[in-house]
């Protein structure tokens, strides 16, 4: 089964699920009230006439970028330009709360073996109770390198901060924190010249969905790795500092272009040196 909101990314893990595996259904989670009163907070930030002016930037500043992201999306996410589906005869729940009594319901009916989770909010009891009920649990896909990046928006803010090294993805064990269950899975997504944040982030989905199918596989198989996290890292989230707004991409944009990527590129293999990956070291997207 998967559980993850309804996205480009998210309907090609189900169809490539869909692909793999006896694939017994779908909980898609659609945006609750709460991330709508996060819009309308976002909206009053503006009323700041710094806040505005940055916004109007990324607007206008952003297009070339996005249009390099939007290109490799068709590449990746919509071969023979066919957007991806899930299919009609699999089983699909639409909610809002994905915490919530019908999709704890879902999930008893239908007994899957296997939950891979994406893009949904943090799961927790009752569904988390269901846990001892799934043979082989419940298995998220971060885009982020944990334990180095916890939260949202990992690999935006690792760029900010100067560490192309710790782009990547995680697939995990879910528990009840934030991105810090035992690891099956980890890799860094590889840069290429010419990158830009868009396609960086373009090609973390299509790392990290198949890193995840990828350790679906081998815990099927009975071969997957269980690593702890060796240390807490970095929490990505509004709590701790860290509040998304869109110039912050056109920052780490005119960032990558200024010399940031290209540094890291010519001293890729001592930086990546430092990094400690769980299982494959990921592939090109």
């Amino acid at each position: 089964m998967v559980l993850c909101c309804d996205g480009l990314y998210q309907r090609w893990l189900v169809q490539r699920a869909s692909q793999m595996f006896e694939l017994v259904g779908v909980v898609l989670q659609h945006p609750p009230a709460s991330a709508r009163q996060g819009r309308l907070a976002r909206l009053k930030r503006y009323r700041d006439p710094s806040v505005l002016l940055r916004q109007i930037q990324a607007r206008r500043a952003l297009p070339p970028f996005e249009q390099q992201g939007r290109a490799l999306q068709d590449r990746l996410f919509r071969p023979q330009g066919k957007e991806p589906s899930i299919p009609p005869s699999v089983p699909l729940l639409h909610t809002d709360a994905i915490n919530g009594p019908e999709t704890v319901a879902f999930l008893e009916r239908l007994a899957p073996d296997l939950v891979l989770v994406n893009g949904t909010q943090l799961l927790r009891e009752p569904v988390l109770a269901l846990k001892p009920l799934l043979r082989h649990g419940i298995v998220n896909l971060h885009t982020g390198l944990s334990p180095y990046s916890r939260g949202a928006n990992c690999n935006l803010y690792m760029i900010l901060e100067g560490h192309p090294e710790l782009v990547g993805v995680t697939v995990h064990h879910i528990d009840p924190g934030i991105d810090s269950g035992d690891i099956i899975r980890s890799a860094q997504v590889p840069l290429e010249p010419g990158d830009n944040f868009e396609t960086i982030d373009v090609r973390s989905f299509h790392v990290g969905i198949e890193l995840l199918l990828a350790g679906a596989r081998e815990l099927v198989a009975g071969r997957a790795a269980r690593v702890p996290q060796w240390e807490k890292g970095k929490l990505f989230l509004q709590r701790t500092g860290y509040r998304y707004e869109p110039w912050q991409r056109l920052e780490a944009n005119r960032r990558l272009e200024g010399g940031l990527l290209a540094e890291y590129l010519a001293d890729r293999e001592a930086r990546d040196a430092a990094v400690r990956l769980v299982g494959a070291t990921g592939g090109q997207g």
